[in-house]
C-alpha cells in the first residue's frame, strides 16, 4: 500500500521540523523547503533522512508529488511554493490541523492533550513535563519548541495515552490567523506567564490577554489549568474564569509559583503540579528532575577554548533576555558576560521594546549588537535602533559595538574577549552562522 505523503513548506522552523519528525515517526513519505536551515532543527531532520528543498521554487513541487501540503505560519502570498499550490487547486493544510487530525483525534480514541503556554518557560516546562511522563512509564507523545536533551529530538511518537504540546501563542496560517494553541483541545492547560510579545499581530496587552482567556475557555470541567499565582495578569484571567463566588467551577484549577523564584524554579512547580494531577508519584517527579538535560539553546554551552566559554540561548523578548543574564550572572559571577545579540524575532527587531533592552543589556559587560532580521518590510522608524542604543549603553558605562556584517564582529570578538569570559550568542534565528564560528575563531 502507498504510504501518505506530506510536503512541508517552511520546514526548517523548529515546529515544523518536530512536525515533519511525528509524521516521519508515524511511517508516512515525508519532505520539505525552507529559504535556509539553522541549527539544530537543520541537523535533526538530516539524520531522520527527510529530503529538504532550498530555497522555494514550485519545482521541487513538481519533483516530489504530495498528498498533502502543509504551510507553516512564517509562510504567506507571494512565495512561490504557496502560489503554485493554490493555482492548481492542491491540497493545503496548517501545522495545528495535521497535530490535530494525525495525533490528538485519533481512530483508536482521542488522546489527553496537556498544553504549555505562556510568553516565557513554555519550552522547558514542555520538555520537563514530557520527560517526567516517559520516567513514570506513561510513554507520552511529544511535541516541543526545542531540542530537548532527554530525548535527543523535538518530538517523540508515543503509545501513552498523553500528548504533550508546546502551545504557541502566534498566528496559525495565512488562511487561519486564530492562535495555534487554540486548535489543540487542551484537557490540562499551562499558563506560566503573559507579558506582550508578537507585536505584529497583537495590538496591545488586552488583546494578547485575550488569546489566553480563550485558551483556558477551551479546558473540559474535568481537566486542569494550572496557573502561575504571581504573575498579575494570568491571575486577573483566572478570576475573570473563576471568581471565588462561584462554587460550581467549570475547571480545576491549579496555582504555582514561589513569591522570589527564578525561572527554573517556578518551571519545575509548573511541571510538578501537571504531574501529580496526572497521578504520577512524588517519588518518580524527583528522580526525572534530577535526570532533566534542559534544551538545546537554552543557555546551552556549545564549547570552551583558551578558558573561553560560549554559550547558546534562544532569548530574544527582553524579559527573557534579562533574567537569563541574571542567571549566567550568578552562575559565572567571576567572569565578564560578553553577549551578542541579533533582533530576530517580530517583536524584537521593532522598537517597541527598546528601553526594557536597554535595561535587560546592562546585566552584561560587554555588548556586541547586531543587525536587526530581515527588517526590510518595516518603515525605518519602526526597525530597532541597534547605533541608538549602542549609544544609550555606553553613556551608562556598559561598553558596547554594533555590527551589520559578520566578519566585522568577529574580528572584533578576537580583540576584546579574554580568558574566563563567557561569551552569550543571544538569537532566535542564525546569526549569520555565528554559532558555528565562533569556536574555530577564537
Amino acid at each position: 500500500m502507498r504510504k501518505k505523503r506530506f510536503y512541508l513548506i517552511g520546514i526548517g522552523g523548529v515546529a515544523m521540523a518536530s512536525l515533519a519528525g511525528l509524521l516521519k515517526a508515524k511511517g508516512y513519505e515525508v519532505a520539505g523547503s525552507d529559504q535556509e536551515m539553522y541549527e539544530p532543527m537543520k541537523s535533526m531532520l538530516e539524520r531522520l533522512k527527510i529530503k529538504i528543498f532550498t530555497p522555494y521554487s514550485k519545482f521541487h513541487m513538481k519533483h516530489w508529488r504530495s498528498d498533502v501540503v502543509v504551510v507553516g505560519n512564517a509562510i504567506g502570498r507571494g512565495n512561490p511554493e504557496l502560489e503554485y499550490i493554490m493555482s492548481i487547486g492542491h491540497l493545503y493544510r496548517s501545522m495545528s490541523d495535521i497535530l490535530l487530525d494525525e495525533f490528538i483525534d485519533l481512530p483508536a480514541g482521542r488522546k489527553k492533550p496537556v498544553v504549555i503556554t505562556g510568553t516565557h518557560g513554555k519550552t522547558t516546562i514542555t520538555a520537563l513535563v514530557s520527560w517526567i511522563l516517559e520516567c513514570a512509564k506513561l510513554d507520552p507523545t511529544v511535541f516541543v519548541g526545542g531540542v530537548a536533551n532527554n530525548f535527543n529530538s523535538s518530538f517523540k511518537l508515543g503509545k501513552g495515552k498523553y500528548i504533550i504540546l508546546e502551545g504557541d501563542e502566534y498566528d496559525t496560517a495565512f488562511f487561519d490567523k486564530s492562535p495555534k494553541f487554540w486548535h489543540y483541545r487542551p484537557f490540562i492547560g499551562v499558563i506560566n506567564n503573559i507579558e506582550l510579545d508578537h507585536v505584529d499581530i497583537y495590538k496591545d496587552i488586552e488583546a494578547y490577554k485575550y488569546a489566553f482567556a480563550r485558551f483556558i475557555n477551551l479546558i473540559p470541567k474535568n481537566g486542569l489549568l494550572v496557573a502561575n499565582k504571581h504573575d498579575k495578569n494570568v491571575m486577573e484571567l483566572v478570576s475573570k474564569f473563576h471568581p471565588p463566588s462561584l462554587k460550581l467551577r467549570r475547571t480545576s484549577v491549579k496555582l504555582f509559583g514561589a513569591k522570589r523564584a527564578d525561572y527554573i524554579t517556578n518551571n519545575i512547580l509548573a511541571a510538578t503540579a501537571v504531574a501529580r494531577f496526572i497521578g504520577v508519584s512524588h517519588e518518580t517527579i524527583k528522580k526525572a528532575i534530577a535526570s532533566f538535560r534542559g534544551v538545546q539553546r537554552r543557555s546551552e554551552i556549545i564549547g570552551v577554548k583558551h578558558g573561553i566559554t560560549v554559550i547558546d540561548d534562544y532569548a530574544h523578548h527582553p524579559t527573557a533576555v534579562r533574567e537569563t543574564l541574571m542567571a549566567l550572572r550568578s552562575k559565572f559571577h567571576a567572569s565578564r558576560l560578553f553577549l551578542m545579540f541579533e533582533p530576530g524575532s517580530a517583536s524584537s527587531k521593532r522598537r517597541i521594546f527598546e528601553k526594557q533592552y536597554v535595561e535587560a543589556f546592562r546585566r552584561a559587560d560587554i555588548v556586541y549588537l547586531y543587525k536587526p532580521y530581515k527588517a526590510d518590510s518595516l518603515k525605518a522608524d519602526e526597525v530597532f535602533h541597534v547605533k541608538h542604543i549602542t549609544k544609550e549603553l555606553n553613556r551608562l558605562g556598559t561598553q558596547a559595538k554594533s555590527f551589520d556584517d559578520l566578519e566585522k564582529l568577529l574580528f572584533h570578538v578576537k580583540h576584546d574577549v579574554k580568558p574566563n569570559d563567557v561569551i552569550i550568542i543571544m538569537s532566535c534565528r542564525g546569526f549569520d552562522g555565528l554559532r558555528e564560528r565562533i569556536l574555530e575563531e577564537l
